[in-house]
């Protein structure tokens, strides 16, 4: 999987979130990740949430798909409500 990302984002996603936005791409190593599209009017383009563990962690990539690669445009540790559709599915 090729992976995108924008440098200056990923700088403050370290600082936000602890985490880098190429962590993101972990998530898909994870068989029972959960992918949910998220709907925003203010999105010029689809964006999806990947929902998977690392670590023994739930972790949430925002992401849009450019082609063949994914694009992270936010990586955190998810929230309660991602880990209730994780446990769900």
């Amino acid at each position: 999987m090729k992976v995108e990302f924008d440098i200056t984002k990923d700088a403050a996603n370290r600082q936000k979130h602890g985490v880098s936005l190429a962590f993101g791409a972990r998530l898909f190593d994870d068989p029972d990740l959960l992918i949910v599209p998220t709907i925003r009017d203010a999105d010029s383009e689809e964006r999806y949430k990947a929902i998977g563990m690392v670590e023994k962690r739930l972790y949430t990539a925002v992401h849009v798909w450019r082609d063949e690669a994914v694009r992270f445009l936010s990586v955190r540790r998810s929230n309660k409500s991602e880990e209730e559709a994780y446990s769900r599915d």
